[in-house]
């Protein structure tokens, strides 16, 4: 999964040590999705699956997206409450 500079989200489905699988758009780009400083993607719910995304944000809000899609975004759960 990357997220570019302008805030779009994509996931390359299939990426092997071989090559970048296909891209697939998650999000077009925007400014909230601009403000992430760290991102991971893990098996985090214990569903067995390496399904969920992680997004640290600049304001310390800490974010997951358990169950996320080839296409989609997951169901949004904070972690971590943003800093005042």
């Amino acid at each position: 999964m990357v997220r570019w500079v302008d805030g779009e989200l994509d996931n390359y489905v299939g990426t092997t040590a071989s090559g970048l699988g296909s891209e697939q758009r998650i999000l077009d780009p925007n400014k909230t999705w601009t403000h992430d400083t760290a991102m991971t993607t893990g098996n985090y719910s214990g569903n067995g699956r390496t399904d969920d995304l992680v997004i640290r944000w600049s304001d310390g809000e800490t974010t997951m997206y358990t169950d996320t899609g080839a296409t989609r975004l997951g169901t949004e759960h904070t972690l971590v409450a943003p800093t005042s």
